[in-house]
C-alpha cells in the first residue's frame, strides 16, 4: 500500500465537510466572463467544492452562444449546476417573455433558475407565479432578496418575510444580495464590513430557515464572518472563480483566519482591528471551539432526467 502524498496527510481543523451532492455548505461561483479554457482550469482543480456556476447578470447574452453551450457542457461534465444570473430573468420579465425564457433555458440544458428583483419592480404575485412555474417545469429555484442600489437596504424583517414567502411557494434557497463587489449594498457597508445587527435581525426572524439562505459574500472577511457565526456549512454566493480554493480552505480550517478559531486561539489585542477583525471581533466567537449548528448532513442523489437535484 503506497503512502499518502504529503498534501493528503493533514486532517481538516473544522471537520464534517460534506461531499457533493449536499444540501448545505453550498458554494456558488460568479463568472463574469471567463474563457472556456480558464473555466476548465478552475473546474479541474475545484469542481468538488463548487455547487452552482452562475453566469453573472446577463453576461451570457454578449458571448458567442457556441461558447456558452461549451460552458454549460463543461459544468455538466464536472457535476456543477450552471445557470444565468437573476438579472437575465428580470430582463425577460420586463420584455414580457419570461415563460419563453424558462423554456429556452430548459431546452439549453439549464436546470437552475434565479428569480430576483434587484433592478426591476416585480409584483409579489408575479414573483410567486414565476417560482411556481419554474418548479413545475423541474427547475431548482433560487430567489434573491435585496436591491442592487448602492446604500439601499430593505429592512431585515421585510427581507425575512419575502424569504419565508419564497420558500413556502417552492424556492429551494434564497440569496441575500451582496453584488459582485460586496461593498455599500444591503448588509454591507462601504468598506465591505458586515452590518452585524442587520444579519442578526434577519437570522433571528428566519430561525431554522436561515439554513436555506445563500449569502453573497465575495470578500474574504465576509466569508470568515459567516463561517464564525453560522458554522462552516453556511451557503455562499458570488464567489470569484479565483477564490474557490481559498474559500474551501476557510471552510475546513486550513487557513489562519478559521484555523485559530477552530483551535481556540485568540488574536492579540493589537491585531484585532485588522484583516477580518472588524467583523470577527463583533461576533464574540473568536477564541471558541465551533459549536454544533442547524445544518443537515443529509444529501440526496442528483437526478439526471428532468428533475432537480435538491428538494
Amino acid at each position: 500500500m503506497s503512502k499518502p502524498y504529503w498534501s493528503e496527510l493533514l486532517e481538516d481543523a473544522l471537520p464534517g465537510r460534506v461531499d457533493k451532492p449536499r444540501l448545505s455548505g453550498l458554494t456558488m461561483v460568479m463568472d463574469s466572463g471567463l474563457s472556456v479554457a480558464q473555466m476548465r482550469g478552475v473546474l479541474e482543480l475545484g469542481a468538488a467544492h463548487i455547487d452552482f456556476w452562475k453566469f453573472g447578470f446577463a453576461s451570457a447574452s454578449v458571448c458567442p452562444p457556441e461558447r456558452v453551450m461549451d460552458k454549460v457542457s463543461l459544468c455538466q461534465e464536472y457535476g456543477v449546476l450552471a445557470y444565468p444570473g437573476g438579472t437575465s430573468l428580470e430582463i425577460a420579465v420586463s420584455q414580457g417573455i419570461w415563460r419563453d425564457y424558462l423554456e429556452a433555458l430548459w431546452d439549453g440544458g439549464i436546470r437552475v433558475v434565479e428569480v430576483s428583483d434587484g433592478t426591476i419592480d416585480l409584483p409579489l404575485r408575479t414573483r410567486r407565479e414565476i417560482i411556481r412555474a419554474a418548479r413545475k417545469m423541474g427547475f431548482i429555484v433560487l430567489t434573491e432578496v435585496g436591491k442592487k442600489w448602492s446604500g439601499y437596504m430593505l429592512p431585515p424583517r421585510q427581507q425575512a418575510s419575502i424569504i419565508q414567502g419564497d420558500l413556502s411557494t417552492g424556492a429551494h434557497y434564497v440569496i441575500v444580495e451582496g453584488r459582485e463587489g460586496g461593498r455599500g449594498v444591503n448588509v454591507y457597508d462601504e468598506e465591505g464590513n458586515v452590518r452585524e445587527s442587520d444579519v442578526n435581525a434577519l437570522a433571528d426572524a428566519l430561525g431554522p430557515l436561515s439554513t436555506r439562505v445563500i449569502w453573497e459574500a465575495p470578500l474574504t472577511k465576509q466569508q470568515v464572518y459567516y463561517i464564525q457565526k453560522f458554522g462552516h456549512k453556511v451557503n455562499f454566493g458570488n464567489i470569484p472563480p479565483s477564490d474557490v480554493i481559498s474559500l474551501e480552505s476557510l471552510r475546513r480550517g486550513l487557513r489562519s483566519d478559521t484555523l485559530r478559531w477552530a483551535l481556540g486561539i485568540s488574536k492579540p489585542a493589537e491585531e484585532a482591528s485588522g484583516e477580518a477583525g472588524d467583523n470577527a471581533r463583533s461576533t464574540g466567537t473568536m477564541g471558541h471551539v465551533p459549536k454544533p449548528t442547524l445544518w443537515t448532513d443529509r444529501a440526496v442523489k442528483p437526478r439526471t432526467d428532468s428533475g432537480p437535484a435538491l428538494r
